[in-house]
């Protein structure tokens, strides 16, 4: 063996070219397979960090305007007293915080919970105790906002923190990767039976409000399937109980870690698909390169089999030279894959679940070797059996050995790279014009210019606060509109209610609507036009008519083409003692709150002071012509003014908030086209590569036809026609493949078909003229051939 390594070495080193392309293939193949895989092992393969994980599912409601919702507080108490299926249940609600009695101002993102938050995932703390039973005003810390506010400091615990003005205990840190949901940073233990939203307390009693989310733990044995099929039952009682609040919502019960990953596991098996095919080309191309090296050596194997060596030993210092091409290229492989990591973390940024637990552990490493020598063995094994079975005393005696069977496999295995480079260039390009179309809608709201600001404030004059920061901003010199809403659109919030048109009390079932509320001059900030009507203003007060203003989705689902204008419909179930109607005052266009690849539903906008729920939470909006580190520094001036215990944390512009919902989608279309690329100059390099050697190999033949009176554009045709065959042979099966493809992502397409003529006939454009320039330059070389020079050397 010792001997075969030395050999092997001896005879790369002499070809130092033919070394350097068969490792670097081999590294591009397997670097990106394996940056690929740490990721898909940290998000998918991984299991959630509790004991026995399987257990754990997330609860949420499918209602008529949309699945995954929120549940209502009622709805959790009465899921928790009838359902069998669950040792134990925990509801919370998501909330942006404001952290004072620090050395400055902080916000957070963090949940409210029951007490049994903790005890349902059974996590344990990494300093001090997490709560529990009987815990009351009690805070625990998420590792990060540990270190952060802390700088991991033990005797944090047990220190009091201010959360939205209220006094809370610290009691304990909850370990990195344990955060349920992944990005919540803070947890507060609820004074009741349920969590409550700030400055929302009755919302808890009613069941037209949606805000809560459970977890729950299974009992040993019972399936997903199982427990779905009560929560139907459940859901069926609740809604013949409680028609007017209830009718087609469906309790909906998965496993949390599908809950957390879910959304990202069709990208990223798209993206492994991907690099395997990558790495599928690379080793054809290394298998391509070892054929002509096969074919040129054959006169070396004969002598060795003359010699007495055996067709094991043959077959065995050919593997040994392949694998030592896959382990030379170690260093560069885990140099590609670690810098593939960092790379694909920074990318995905907050669109990758789990991204902060990515990176390169012994199960990668294990992989990367696991996989290296799978690819040295397959690129290696079929030129191996050729070349050993090939050496006969023939081959002494004629200097070469019939070559037809190799040069069938070469043309083989180029054709595959061709088919597998088209399959995804066309799913890439699928992706590219999918981006383009979403890029380009319009989000109903102008991005372009304006600045936005997460604040809260304590339940106390929240609605004050919110009216008095957006009056004081408008005045800013250079300011030209500024306001404030609860949800800002395509922040991932959605707040619906049931309302009820006035003359249709029959009909509240239908009549559900997001739920805004909008402080200062907010659809101008914005860049919602105005369609009729007038904006709400300063004027509509608490004590002045109930007011609303209505998006066109509204008017056309619920007022079926009558004028809006004027019409008045109520929050909740009408009944004949309703008196508290609202009036629409206003119709704005549409925005798409949810994201740019679905719909505006039906939506009505509050003026804070009329709100059902004055929020505590809302985000500013200031359009602006100042640069954006002047208006902060005039920003933190007047708010500062209003309340110097508010932090000013997560300015940026609204251009780049919509763009980094794209975040996820954008990753997938830039790494499948990269993949792409590199397969493109895979193919490209296996068809260069197998008809330059065809030429070395044809050089007497072409020297006798151009002896012949063979003219050099004959030459050229003969040899560039042998590359283009193969080029649409493997183009022709690609494409029969990409249409498969294509079914299979289209899901993750926008505005473009997954069979689309035009994006196919771009990709079979650009990769038969990358193949025509892959084939002219061999084919330039043989038309140069010298008749003389060639029989001469024979």
């Amino acid at each position: 063996m010792l001997d075969d390594l030395r050999y092997a070495v001896r005879r790369l080193r002499n070809h130092p070219g033919y070394a350097a392309a068969a490792i670097l293939a081999l590294a591009l193949g397997i670097g990106c397979t394996t940056a690929i895989f740490s990721v898909m092992q940290a998000v998918l393969l991984r299991t959630l960090p509790f004991p026995h994980p399987e257990q754990l599912a997330f609860l949420s409601e499918d209602q008529p305007q949309g699945p995954d919702a929120s549940i209502s507080g009622p709805d959790f108490v009465d899921l928790r007293a009838q359902a069998s299926s669950f040792e134990s249940l925990s509801a919370s609600a998501g909330m942006n915080l404001r952290l004072t009695g620090l050395d400055r101002p902080e916000s957070a993102i963090g949940s409210e919970t029951d007490a049994d938050f903790f005890r349902v995932l059974r996590a344990s703390a990494i300093a001090g105790r997490l709560y529990g039973p009987g815990s009351t005003g009690e805070v625990v810390l998420s590792e990060r906002l540990w270190r952060r506010l802390f700088g991991a400091d033990p005797r944090a615990v047990g220190r009091t923190l201010a959360v939205n003005g209220e006094p809370r205990t610290i009691v304990g840190v909850l370990a990195s990767g344990s955060a349920v949901p992944p990005r919540r940073e803070l947890w507060i233990s609820a004074a009741g039976e349920l969590p409550v939203l700030p400055g929302f307390r009755q919302g808890v009693t009613l069941r037209s409000e949606h805000y809560l989310h459970g977890i729950a733990r299974l009992r040993p044995a019972v399936t997903i399937a199982q427990a779905q099929a009560e929560l139907d039952a459940i859901s069926a009682r609740l809604a013949a109980e409680y028609p007017s609040t209830n009718k087609d919502h469906r309790l909906r019960v998965r496993s949390l870690q599908e809950r957390i990953v879910g959304q990202a596991r069709g990208p990223l098996l798209i993206l492994l698909g991907g690099v395997v095919f990558v790495l599928l080309i690379a080793c054809a191309n290394v298998a391509s390169l070892q054929l002509a090296r096969a074919a040129a050596g054959e006169r070396d194997f004969a002598i060795r089999a003359a010699l007495g060596a055996s067709r094991g030993q043959l077959l065995r210092q050919f593997l040994v030279e392949t694998m030592v091409l896959a382990v030379a290229g170690g260093a560069l492989r885990l140099a590609a894959s670690w810098w593939g990591v960092k790379a694909l973390v920074a990318l995905a940024g907050s669109s990758l679940p789990r991204g902060s637990e990515v990176g390169i552990d012994s199960a990668v490493l294990a992989f990367a070797v696991g996989i290296s020598a799978a690819a040295g063995i397959a690129s290696g094994l079929f030129p191996a059996l050729l070349a050993s079975r090939a050496a006969s005393v023939a081959a002494l005696r004629t200097g070469a050995a019939t070559t037809g069977h190799r040069s069938r496999l070469r043309d083989t295995l180029v054709a595959g790279e061709v088919a597998l480079a088209v399959m995804l260039l066309a799913g890439a390009a699928l992706l590219i014009r999918s981006f383009e179309r979403l890029r380009a809608v319009d989000p109903g709201f102008r991005p372009e210019g304006a600045v936005v600001l997460p604040l809260s404030h304590g339940e106390r004059g929240a609605a004050e606060f919110h009216a008095e920061v957006a009056r004081r901003v408008s005045a800013i010199p250079g300011v030209r509109a500024a306001g404030a809403i609860l949800n800002l659109p395509m922040d991932g919030s959605i707040m619906s209610g049931d309302i009820t048109l006035e003359g249709r009390p029959g009909r509240p079932d239908v009549s559900i609507a997001e739920t805004q509320v909008v402080a200062g001059d907010y659809f101008r900030a914005m860049g919602i036009p105005l369609r009729r009507g007038r904006h709400l203003t300063a004027q509509d007060t608490a004590r002045s008519v109930r007011v609303a203003v209505v998006n066109e989705a509204f008017a056309r689902r619920f007022l079926l083409g009558e004028e809006a204008l004027g019409k008045r419909f109520c929050y909740g179930v009408a009944d004949a003692k309703t008196t508290d109607w609202v009036e629409i005052v206003g119709v704005v266009g549409d925005s798409r709150q949810s994201s740019l690849w679905e719909a505006a539903g039906p939506e009505v906008y509050y003026p804070i002071e009329q709100a059902p729920t004055p929020p505590v939470d809302m985000t500013l909006v200031v359009r602006s012509e100042l640069g954006l580190a002047s208006l902060l520094s005039s920003l933190r001036s007047e708010i500062a003014s209003v309340d110097p215990d508010q932090p000013l944390i997560g300015a940026q512009r609204l251009a780049d908030f919509v763009s980094a919902t794209l975040d996820q989608r954008r990753l997938s279309m830039l790494l499948l086209s990269l993949f792409s690329a590199g397969a493109l100059v895979l193919a490209v390099l296996g068809i260069y590569a197998t008809l330059a050697y065809a030429v070395a190999q044809r050089t007497r033949e072409i020297g006798v036809r151009m002896a012949l009176g063979a003219r050099a554009g004959g030459v050229v045709r003969l040899v560039v026609g042998q590359g283009m065959t193969l080029a649409l042979l493997g183009a022709g099966i690609g494409v029969a493949f990409a249409l498969l493809l294509g079914r299979v992502m289209a899901g993750m397409l926008f505005g473009v078909g997954a069979q689309d003529p035009g994006t196919f006939a771009a990709v079979v454009a650009l990769l038969l003229g990358a193949a025509l320039l892959a084939c002219w330059v061999p084919a330039c070389r043989a038309a140069r051939v010298d008749p003389l020079i060639a029989l001469r050397a024979e």
